[in-house]
């Protein structure tokens, strides 16, 4: 298991690297991408605490939980977008212009080189810092003994279930073949998370949790840290998880044998 994930993990190293030092021959590019990083940080923040100026809870939740829900989210958006985000506008420009090819032909997973094929290791920076937040509140929160030691696992299980959510999304690229739609409505489908699920309606809540877990990937494990889940919550988003990577490699596959390189 540690031999064949090794060679992934280096490749991984090596990009960061080699990003990290494109961006800084680029010193003014590189100091730019921190303040934006913390401006989107500080926006957040404001826009939650603007909110709880003027109300004491939405449904059960004070500010402090949504304090903590919100910084979960940015802790997960910062790995996000430094790992895969960039790569879902390179894959639709690399199916236009036959780039695709190379990656195809490579010895590595293509789905792993396809979304990793560009990094944005600035945003790492701002990540011990966010989830020093997420800390900080689960402090304030009482966090149980069991909730911190699940926090990792929840986390990384909340991480990995957005990242497959909008690959998922972005197979449709193979059909459409233009990156604009399909992305779009990925970021959108993003816009859903900002909030946990009790704030909609209920028959998009139900979709949203039980079909596409676009909520429940950010809910779920927020409520199991702070011991406000119901038992079934995280079963059921692991099946969800173990549903949508099946349906993913089955969209690439049939994706890839309809795929024309623009190259050939």
């Amino acid at each position: 298991m540690r031999e064949s994930v090794s060679p992934y993990l280096r490749v991984l190293h090596q990009q960061m690297l080699n990003s990290l030092a494109k961006l800084m021959s680029f010193r003014l590019n590189f100091v730019l991408s921190m303040l934006f990083d913390l401006a989107a940080f500080v926006t957040f923040y404001y826009t939650t605490d603007l909110l709880f100026l003027h109300i004491s809870h939405i449904g059960t939740w004070s500010r402090e939980n949504f304090l903590f829900y919100i910084f979960w989210i940015q802790s997960v958006s910062c790995i996000h977008a430094a790992v895969i985000a960039p790569n879902f506008w390179n894959f639709a420009a690399e199916i236009r212009d036959g780039n695709l090819d190379f990656r195809l032909l490579r010895p590595l997973g293509s789905l792993f080189d396809v979304f990793t094929a560009m990094t944005r290791p600035v945003t790492l920076l701002t990540f011990p810092f966010i989830f020093g937040f997420v800390v900080y509140y689960g402090i304030l929160l009482k966090v149980s003994i069991t909730g911190w030691l699940m926090m990792p696992l929840l986390w990384v299980l909340s991480l990995v279930c957005v990242v497959l959510l909008e690959v998922m999304i972005s197979m449709g690229l193979l059909w459409t073949k233009g990156g604009d739609g399909i992305n779009f409505v990925r970021i959108h489908c993003q816009q859903f998370q900002r909030w946990p699920d009790f704030v909609y309606p209920s028959p998009m809540r139900w979709i949203c949790t039980r079909i596409i877990p676009f909520l429940a990937a950010t809910t779920f494990p927020v409520r199991a840290v702070l011991g406000q889940g119901e038992w079934w919550e995280i079963p059921l988003l692991c099946g969800l998880l173990i549903v949508v990577w099946f349906v993913t490699r089955s969209l690439w596959v049939l994706g890839l044998r309809r795929y024309e390189s623009a190259s050939s």
